[in-house]
């Protein structure tokens, strides 16, 4: 239950936190809420708009991990956040976070990488509690969306952002007010990725083009602006489409 002395924290980035962050300004008084903005954001917009800034903005206190382990009427919830939340360390024990994929496939990272580099027809964003394990708590709720053939690891991100702050609003009352229902997960069904399990820099290199569904996916897995694009014969592609058993391509120019 949302008390006096209860405190919403947002923790993570870009535009989905941003949003989930505007949204409970707009329904709760300001100091039952802070923010804990990535360390590597340094307050300035980028490809996506700064969390920081916009926290300052809004006058939202940005707090610290160290310090949010104390409160015990704490409410958390990581959208983005870089860091591996360590449970045993808080008071309180309503942690949650938004994973970009529909568990348990998917849990760890790169899960937008490897729903398209595997073909995936279906994508979407799990609302979960946060325990020992690394994206394996308990599940409250999922939303997914359909994924086009042609549909690139930039679309999809994009995608996944949009359908994590409608996720985070369906919930967000349900949380708070302690009514919610979370199931274990089927572990033995879902996939696990490390951080170290893709090189971009290493993987963006094409060094052939076969006219098949799995270099096609390999590409347009590899197709996100702001970071990298895949490059075949010293040229980066922007878009492959598949189309009648044949890769169309095109290019940066």
């Amino acid at each position: 239950m949302f008390g006096k002395n209860s405190i919403i924290c947002i923790a993570g980035k870009n535009t989905c936190a941003i949003e989930c962050l505007n949204f409970i300004i707009k329904k709760y008084y300001k100091n039952k809420i802070c923010s804990l903005p990535n360390k590597s954001d340094n307050g300035v917009d980028g490809w996506q708009k700064s969390f920081r800034k916009f926290s300052n903005k809004k006058k939202i206190k940005i707090i610290s991990l160290e310090k949010l382990y104390n409160i015990k009427e704490l409410i958390f919830f990581s959208i983005e956040y870089e860091k591996i939340i360590d449970v045993r360390k808080f008071k309180s024990n309503q942690l949650f976070n938004l994973h970009f994929s529909l568990l348990p496939k998917y849990r760890g990272c790169h899960t937008n990488f490897y729903q398209i580099y595997n073909g995936e027809k279906k994508s979407g964003v799990t609302l979960h509690k946060i325990n020992r394990g690394i994206d394996e708590g308990d599940i409250i709720d999922n939303l997914s969306f359909k994924v086009g053939a042609n549909t690139t690891a930039y679309d999809n991100y994009l995608k996944l952002m949009n359908c994590s702050v409608k996720l985070f609003k369906k919930n967000i009352n349900k949380i708070i007010n302690n009514n919610y229902i979370a199931k274990k997960q089927k572990l033995y069904l879902g996939t696990y990725y490390s951080r170290k399990s893709v090189n971009y820099i290493k993987i963006s290199k094409i060094n052939s083009i076969k006219n098949n569904i799995k270099t096609h996916n390999k590409i347009r897995s590899l197709i996100f602006p702001p970071f990298q694009l895949p490059i075949y014969k010293g040229n980066k592609i922007k878009k492959s489409i598949f189309k009648k058993n044949k890769i169309y391509l095109n290019y940066e120019i």
